[in-house]
This record gives C-alpha cells, structure tokens and sequence, in this order.
C-alpha cells in the first residue's frame, strides 16, 4: 500500500525537546513582521517583545523561544491510498 504526501508550509519554531515543528500563534506572527519592518500602516516607534512561551503538541511541554529561532517549516501529512481512491470517483 502506497502513501501519498500531502505538504503545508508555515512559520514556526524547532522544539527544544523534540525536535519537532511549532506552527507559531497569529500574535508571534505580527511581531515577527514588525520586527523585519513590515508595520501595520503605524510608523510609531514601538517596542517588541523578542521571547515568547510555546507548548508543542507533539511532546506537550513549554519552552521559551526567541524571535530570531522563528523558520518557515514544512508539515507533510500522510493520505492513505485507499483514501485516495475513493475521493477520485
């Protein structure tokens, strides 16, 4: 039985623990864009936030990141091929 993959990319972060991809909440995200110059229209000056909390889902434990450690990630999901089949008809 063959398996097809199904790929997603998101921002996110590495887990200390496991190694795995974090997909990161929508606020990192703006702070994220904020942070390489890409403002919401305000040329304010504010200040952000470089650390954040995060919980993994694969492990279920919290570490704190930085936003530096952010990287674009790849989730693969695996679609059985019987799956497949039957959504083809």
């Amino acid at each position: 039985m063959s398996v097809d993959l199904s790929s997603q990319q998101f921002r996110g972060v590495l887990c200390r623990h496991c190694s795995k991809p974090v997909r990161i909440p929508d606020i990192v995200l703006r702070k994220d864009s904020e942070r390489h110059g890409h403002a919401a229209g305000d040329s304010q000056f504010q200040l952000i936030s470089r650390v954040f909390i995060l919980r993994c889902r694969h492990c279920e434990r919290e570490s704190i990141y930085a936003l530096d450690q952010i990287v674009d990630c790849t989730f693969a999901q695996t679609v059985p091929q019987a799956r497949m089949a039957h959504s083809a008809f």
